[in-house]
């Protein structure tokens, strides 16, 4: 069976079906009918039901067949079926014999299955179509050429009229399937050409796929530039690469990318196009067009305005170009593509182009944060190589993270000799996280003799806001170069302070003895000049005095020798002392203790030093008629003294300075001194050998109040025979400490 012959099998509509079997009912009844009619013989009647029943078990058989996946079991039953009609009809031609009305009961059975398998096989209408021929054959075989007459005129045209409804009913089915099959061929034709369609749909959308894959993937490639090249000229090629690729290496001419430093504009190109490289005199003229408009700039054909004659100097025809903008909103610059053929770039390529600059920006913005760290990076560590102090950074573990070179030598070093430098950093780093202070200061030794060093270290706080951490820093400054220049300069003062104060000493007493007369006669000029002299020698001899003491406090050798001491008898001593000085200044020096002052463990040799410098510095700054008082109180655990004066005062700026060794105040800040600016630093070692403290308050042209604090010690009671007992609160003697 051909395959078309299957096809109108699934185009027989349901609604025939009760029609049909209705039709063959009363076919099967008027068959019966007519054959309880007929004349028929047992044996006619014995092939006739055999016959019946093996038709309808391929039908059956058939009908099932139809439903399974395949024909060829179909096509073999069919072939059975038109068999089993052709035996049948040769049985009924040779026992009931030919132009017997039997042909009709027979053309209406073959009929009745025509029309059942019309819609598999047109086969069964064969056996109908030959029923006619096949009569007269046999007649003309039976009877002779000669002898040859119809015997019925009913039968010969039943036979006629059955063979043409056979033949006639064959080509009406044969048309119909034709007209069916025509019907299907235009279904085919119009769907193969929704089909086309759908696959031409389908091309173009599969090409703006690939176009929208090869778009994402430039976008990519360019997202990999950010995150994997951290070189600006490198980011800038490869972002370049991935704008050709993105909008077609053969339809770009050449794309470029233009960065702004001010006014000054830098380009970079690549394409195949080597005159559109080699210049870059259209990248420029678009880029500044672009940065006066701030938006995309599609150019379809240059030759359509003047506007574009650089571009159209090198052949440029169509260009499009977007500007580039950092993440803050500042305008970086451009990027450009340009082709030789106009009309080659549309709305959706500027939007990718522009989706692409952003993309260019954050890369560039990335590439230059990176340099800029670099450089960053590389000028911290010249800075830590290269600076005179030792850094060390570490955390609050103790483990080292960061270090100098000067840092590493320093550290060997302590290794070497003793091992102290690293136990005083974690002392230090622990100090700093449980007392909460910012900084610290220290001085460390470290090593013997020779290979002795100093060292100042500050131990300060890192606080990382970010990391939640805190870490140490170190910086150790060398003082050795210091500390030695320091002692040699003590050994060269104390040298040549005892060289002077020899013969100086032998100087003052020869003038003694000339202005005593002892030499001869000496008139009231020479005697004044001598004066003088002698003057200016006993000057310069407490000057070398006090030189000597500094130097001798500066070295360590301050000794002090504390005993039981009235301080009030003393400052009253001190200001009887000062009175014949006070009048030739015309300066009031007065007292003011209170009623009971207690004894102190004190030097007072020392303390009665500390208050004479103070009064002598408060008559040089107090003019005439001004006035000098000194005082003292009980404040808590501590003796207060203070000295003030009505002098002209001294500069806040010069406070705290006033304390240090060889300083002098500005000549208009005190009447001029030839002092060596060393009595307020020697009182201050004194007091601070007390444990005590020193400081001043003052107002320029109102007077300054010098004040020093002395520990108050309790005095431990003595024993019958004279010697101290513990004190009962057990309380130490810090006099002896």
């Amino acid at each position: 069976m051909a395959a078309t012959d299957t096809l109108p099998i699934q185009a027989d509509p349901a609604g025939d079906q009760p029609r049909l079997r209705i039709l063959l009912l009363l076919m099967v009844l008027a068959l019966g009918w007519w054959f309880a009619q007929l004349p028929l013989g047992t044996v006619v009647t014995f092939g006739i039901a055999i016959y019946a029943t093996v038709n309808l078990g391929l039908l059956r058989v058939i009908r099932h067949s139809l439903h399974q996946p395949g024909q060829k079991i179909a096509n073999m039953l069919l072939i059975i079926s038109v068999l089993s009609d052709l035996l049948f009809t040769i049985y009924l031609l040779l026992y009931a014999g030919p132009l017997t009305l039997a042909i009709f009961p027979l053309y209406l059975i073959l009929l009745l299955k025509a029309l059942l398998y019309r819609h598999i096989t047109l086969w069964m209408l064969l056996v109908p179509a030959l029923l006619g021929p096949l009569n007269l054959l046999l007649l003309y075989l039976l009877s002779g050429r000669s002898s040859f007459i119809p015997g019925s005129a009913l039968v010969f045209w039943g036979l006629v009229g059955g063979t043409i409804c056979c033949v006639g009913l064959l080509f009406f089915i044969a048309e119909q399937r034709l007209y069916k099959l025509k019907q299907m061929s235009m279904s085919f034709a119009r769907a193969r050409s929704d089909y086309l369609a759908h696959i031409h749909e389908l091309e173009s959308v599969d090409q703006d796929l690939r176009l929208r894959i090869r778009r994402q993937q430039a976008l990519e490639e360019s997202l990999r530039a950010i995150t994997g090249t951290q070189s600006l000229d490198l980011v800038l090629i490869q972002l370049l690469d991935s704008l050709l690729q993105m909008l077609g290496v053969s339809r770009v001419g050449a794309a470029a990318l233009t960065l702004a430093h001010g006014e000054q504009l830098s380009h970079y190109t690549l394409g195949d196009t080597q005159p559109l490289t080699a210049q870059t005199e259209w990248a420029e003229h678009l880029a500044r067009q672009v940065g006066l408009k701030r938006t995309p700039l599609i150019i379809s054909d240059t030759y359509d305005d003047q506007t574009w004659q650089p571009l159209q100097q090198v052949g440029v025809r169509s260009a499009l170009s977007v500007p580039l903008t950092a993440p803050s909103g500042t305008m970086l610059g451009a990027l450009s593509v340009v082709g030789l053929q106009r009309d080659l770039f549309s709305a959706t390529e500027a939007r990718y182009l522009t989706l692409f600059s952003i993309q260019a920006s954050v890369a560039i913005h990335n590439a230059e944060l990176h340099n800029s760290l670099l450089r960053q990076g590389r000028l911290l560590e010249a800075v830590l190589r290269e600076m005179g102090d030792g850094l060390l950074v570490m955390n609050e573990q103790g483990a080292l993270i960061l270090a100098n070179p000067l840092a590493y030598q320093a550290l060997r070093h302590s290794r070497e000799h003793g091992g102290r430098l690293r136990p005083l950093l974690n002392q230090l780093s622990q100090e700093l996280c449980t007392q909460h202070q910012t900084m610290i200061r220290r001085e460390l030794q470290v090593g013997e003799e020779q290979q002795q060093r100093h060292y100042l270290i500050y131990a300060s706080r890192v606080r990382i806001v970010s990391e939640r951490q805190s870490l140490i820093a170190f910086t150790l400054h060398d003082t050795t170069a210091q500390k030695r220049h320091a002692q040699q300069q003590v050994e060269f003062i104390s040298m040549v302070s005892h060289e002077l104060r020899s013969p100086l000493t032998t100087l003052n007493g020869f003038l003694k003895l000339v202005l005593q007369g002892k030499v001869g006669y000496l008139n009231a000029t020479q005697e004044e000049f001598l004066g003088l002299a002698a003057e200016q020698a006993d000057a310069l001899k407490g000057r070398i005095t006090e030189l000597l003491e500094f130097n001798r406090l500066e070295s360590g050798q301050l000794r002090l020798h504390p005993r039981w001491a009235d301080l009030a008898e003393l400052v009253r001593s001190l200001t009887a002392r000062f009175q014949p000085q006070a009048e030739q200044f015309d300066v009031a020096v007065t007292t003011e203790l209170p009623l009971q002052l207690p004894e102190l463990s004190i030097d007072d040799q020392r303390i009665d030093q500390v208050i004479t410098n103070l009064v002598e510095n408060a008559l040089k700054a107090t003019p005439a008629g001004g006035a000098i008082t000194i005082s003292a109180e009980v404040v808590a655990d501590e003796v207060l003294v203070h000295v003030t004066d009505t002098g002209v005062g001294i500069p806040p700026d010069q406070q705290e300075r006033i304390f240090n060794h060889f300083y002098q105040l500005e000549p208009q800040a005190a009447q001029p001194s030839t002092h060596l600016g060393l009595g307020l630093a020697i009182c201050r070692q004194i007091v601070e050998g007390h444990h005590g403290r020193i400081w001043v308050t003052s107002t320029v042209g109102q007077g300054s109040r010098f004040s020093f604090a002395l520990p108050l010690i309790p005095k431990e009671p003595v024993d019958e025979d004279g010697t101290d007992c513990p004190a009962r609160n057990g309380a130490v003697d810090r006099s002896t400490a």
